[in-house]
């Protein structure tokens, strides 16, 4: 995923919409500066219909325009763009992913990004959500994936300590794997540097929700929708609310009932 595009959003039971990992491009929900050399330096190529912007990364790549770690970063993000299809190609025989040839090709991508500049931490935490995505099936791949997304992650956090997507992410991945404590400690950590980081509170929330303890989840989703008015996070966790508000007008089906004593 990119930036402002889509969200990893995973589902409960009674419909409630379970956060993970959010925009692919790290930094948050809800984008980063206008003036982020980041940003600044890839606007040009989001600018272009989809269907011309692998070319004129590939062209830039070629001239020297664009760092290179940049470029085969921005491709990653293509790439993971073009693994959600329904119809993505199935994956190769050496596949690292098992899933698809564009998630295997988005994974090369990060990591390629990576090996050019150790310090680039936006290819780092995507790899990461490559492997998180892949951690959700059943197989062989998927359990080492647990491994090397929290790898990912935690890397990153190194380097990066108040990255807001790696610990969110981090801390979603622990609660995914039943690791409350440490969940928790991520998204407080996020908390403490930036108290309206719409993405923390909307994780928090998730975890109230599910241990049943809505009064708590409406107050985080409030918190989160409050932070991010306008953003996706923000209509989810309103969402949300009115899912958790319903939940808890229902009436105990009869069957359930404590029977009367009159």
């Amino acid at each position: 995923m990119r930036h402002g595009t889509r969200s990893e959003i995973r589902h409960l039971t009674y419909g409630v919409l379970l956060a993970a990992s959010t925009a692919l491009l790290a930094g948050g929900c809800r984008g980063k500066p206008a003036d982020d050399p980041l940003n600044t330096t890839l606007a040009p190529f989001r600018e272009l219909p989809v269907e011309q912007q692998e070319p004129a990364l590939r062209r830039a790549l070629a001239d020297g325009s664009v760092p290179p770690a940049i470029v085969w970063y921005e491709l990653g993000n293509l790439a993971y763009q073009a693994s959600s299809a329904p119809d993505a190609p199935a994956p190769g025989a050496n596949s690292p992913t098992g899933r698809n040839a564009p998630l295997d090709s988005a994974l090369v991508y990060f990591q390629r990004a990576t090996a050019l500049d150790s310090l680039f931490v936006e290819p780092l935490v995507n790899a990461g959500l490559v492997w998180d995505d892949v951690a959700e099936g059943r197989d062989a791949i998927a359990r080492n994936a647990v491994t090397s997304a929290r790898e990912c992650y935690q890397r990153a956090i190194r380097l990066r300590p108040d990255d807001e997507k790696a610990r969110c992410n981090l801390g979603s991945l622990n609660f995914r794997r039943h690791q409350y404590a440490e969940a928790i400690e991520q998204f407080n950590a996020v908390l403490a540097v930036n108290p309206r980081s719409a993405l923390a509170h909307y994780n928090l929330a998730i975890m109230f929700a599910e241990s049943k303890m809505y009064r708590e989840a409406i107050r985080e989703w409030e918190a989160a929708a409050e932070s991010d008015r306008d953003g996706d996070i923000g209509e989810r966790s309103r969402q949300n609310i009115k899912v958790i508000q319903d939940l808890m007008k229902t009436e105990v089906p009869a069957g359930l009932q404590e029977p009367s004593h009159s």
